[in-house]
């Protein structure tokens, strides 16, 4: 009898314990309960790509981190979220944006420092100085984060569109098609061990990106990754842009009609700059291709 009470009195205790009150009084609960709310503003900020309203996501990344405020992810992913719509930007026009989020970077890589998050560190490194267009320092960082943890898919594909970025920012076709089948690889990977970072779709987004990116891009098969990934998504900012982007590949291609169709479907989802301009060049090209003559048209594709 003794011994059964001594058990039971140990089993109270470490519930007591699990689910004692921090000194502002709130509960204090285990690390592990914080995983489904963090799971749910991942599922949610990867299926968006970053754009448009994450405000669910961000509930849900607050709530992760009043129970634990230095949470080192739930805090890179709100970082991520400020950092994404500088895609859009010029470089010129986004250092004083980034300026703003350098003392946040400085604090996550301090956290991932203490808790020797090495690989981690490295990643987040190298995201940061890629929206500098400091390429050098972008791919010798995520090297590192791979060469730690080489089962990464999340660190294999930020590496793939790494390489592919410099070879647009540089010109260089080698290195957009070195980007090409890194991605192809990471999505090998990911079909084998899939994780919360990456879908399956996320790859035909990317890859069109790389295609459209080279100095002679192949336009059907840009159109053709878009479509997929069109078709595997569902209703987003990011699909806008894919639409956006098909009917500037279907304008390069001469497929005036099918140009215009994309970029109204892109202003059905959201209304934006380039997409309007889109349609507005797609028109134009449809009047001179019933007169006899296709007009190439220049246009900038949206991230």
């Amino acid at each position: 009898m003794k011994l059964i009470l001594a058990v039971c009195a140990a089993l109270l205790m470490s519930s007591i314990c699990a689910f004692a009150t921090d000194e502002a009084g709130r509960s204090a609960t285990p690390a592990e309960d914080v995983g489904p709310l963090l799971d749910k503003a991942i599922d949610e900020l990867v299926t968006l790509g970053y754009l448009g309203d994450t405000s669910a996501a961000e509930r849900y990344l607050a709530a992760v981190l009043e129970l634990q405020p230095e949470h080192l992810e739930a805090r890179w992913q709100l970082l991520s979220v400020r950092l994404m719509p500088l895609k859009n930007v010029p470089l010129s026009e986004r250092t004083d944006a980034l300026a703003e989020l350098s003392t946040e970077f400085g604090r996550l890589a301090k956290l991932a420092r203490a808790s020797k998050q090495e690989a981690f560190l490295h990643y987040m490194t190298a995201i940061h100085a890629g929206f500098y267009k400091n390429y050098e320092r972008a791919l010798a960082e995520i090297d590192k984060a791979v060469a730690l943890d080489r089962r990464s898919v999340r660190y294999l594909t930020a590496k793939g569109r790494l390489l592919a970025e410099r070879g647009e920012w540089t010109r260089s076709d080698s290195d957009i098609e070195a980007g090409i089948e890194v991605l192809k690889a990471a999505r090998e990977l990911l079909r084998s061990q899939p994780g919360p970072f990456v879908r399956d779709e996320d790859y035909e987004f990317y890859l069109a990106i790389a295609l459209e990116d080279m100095t002679k891009p192949r336009w059907p098969e840009v159109a053709e990754h878009y479509q997929r990934f069109i078709a595997a998504s569902r209703e987003s900012l990011r699909q806008a842009f894919a639409w956006n982007n098909t009917s500037l590949a279907y304008q390069k291609m001469g497929e005036c009609g099918k140009a215009k169709e994309a970029a109204e479907k892109a202003l059905a989802i959201a209304k934006f700059g380039m997409a309007e301009r889109n349609r507005q060049r797609s028109e134009f090209c449809v009047e001179m291709q019933a007169m006899g003559v296709v007009a190439q048209q220049d246009a900038s594709p949206a991230r």
